[in-house]
């Protein structure tokens, strides 16, 4: 039975190397990070952190706040430059907790001015069809 330990387990999962250079083990799902922050202890303490908050709840909530904020402001996400400047120009109030979650506006209440059309009478644009085969499919 020589030829049996040359065969490969098709069970055992086979896990991808870790890229070179990148310095910091990405969750799955989660893009690479440049070289810049990849390479800088100060941005990897920052992205650890967030590594190990990213999915709880509470942190996501206070994220999306703060990117409301930002849109309120003008603040295009998209440019990580100004994105920064926001956030050190509002670092005391992001420290407090000033930010707070906006009301959320009230939806929009539907009033149906004519009568409710049956799937089985005629259709109203006059084909002469039954609803559910004209405009009701």
């Amino acid at each position: 039975m020589s030829w049996l330990p040359k065969i490969k387990n098709p069970f055992k999962k086979e896990e991808p190397a870790p890229a070179e250079g990148a310095g910091m083990a990405m969750p799955p799902g989660m893009p690479a990070l440049p070289p810049e922050i990849a390479n800088d202890p100060k941005m990897k303490g920052m992205m650890g952190t967030f590594f190990r908050k990213w999915k709880d709840p509470a942190f996501l909530k206070q994220l999306r706040v703060l990117a409301g904020h930002m849109q309120k402001e003008g603040v295009d996400l998209k440019d990580m430059k100004a994105v920064q400047a926001w956030l050190e120009k509002n670092k005391e109030r992001v420290e407090k907790g000033a930010f707070e979650e906006e009301a959320q506006k009230p939806g929009v209440t539907v009033v149906k001015t004519g009568p409710e059309i049956g799937r089985n009478e005629p259709c109203p644009c006059g084909s002469g069809k039954k609803f559910k085969k004209c405009h009701g499919a």
